[in-house]
């Protein structure tokens, strides 16, 4: 059996996990599903994933920064991939990500805009894996 590459999805909407999920699975990725902050953390105690797709806007506007910052900050998960899904660029006029040179604020490793193509996150997914 090939090592199947585990993916936890933190995302406060069930329906796109749920969506997302059926996609990631059809391509042979395992998930684990986290619906906010405590639920990430309960995650990472059980497992450490090979990458981690994080939604910025959860229970506040920034929650997702705040669990990256995290996670970076943390010896068990520092070296974790994080890809990052927003709708924030779309909703409030302010510019994040590599573009804005603050890697230390925000030390995500991908980001995409939703809604987000399947074959898109696929692809920055491998990327991010070394997969390609």
């Amino acid at each position: 059996m090939t090592n199947q590459k585990s993916i936890l999805f933190v995302d406060d909407d069930p329906s796109f996990i749920e969506a997302t999920t059926n996609v990631l699975e059809g391509f042979g990725y395992r998930v684990i599903k986290a619906l906010n902050t405590k639920e990430c953390f309960s995650a990472l105690e059980k497992e450490l994933p090979d990458i981690i797709i994080l939604d910025v806007m959860m229970a506040r506007i920034d929650s997702g920064f705040d669990i990256c910052r995290k996670l970076k900050v943390d010896d068990k998960t520092k070296e974790i991939p994080i890809l990052m899904l927003t709708a924030v660029d779309k909703k409030y006029p302010f510019e994040f990500g590599h573009s804005a040179g603050d890697s230390d604020w925000l030390p995500v490793d991908d980001f995409l805009d939703k809604p987000v193509e399947a074959m898109e996150l696929v692809d920055h997914i491998r990327k991010l894996l070394k997969e390609e």
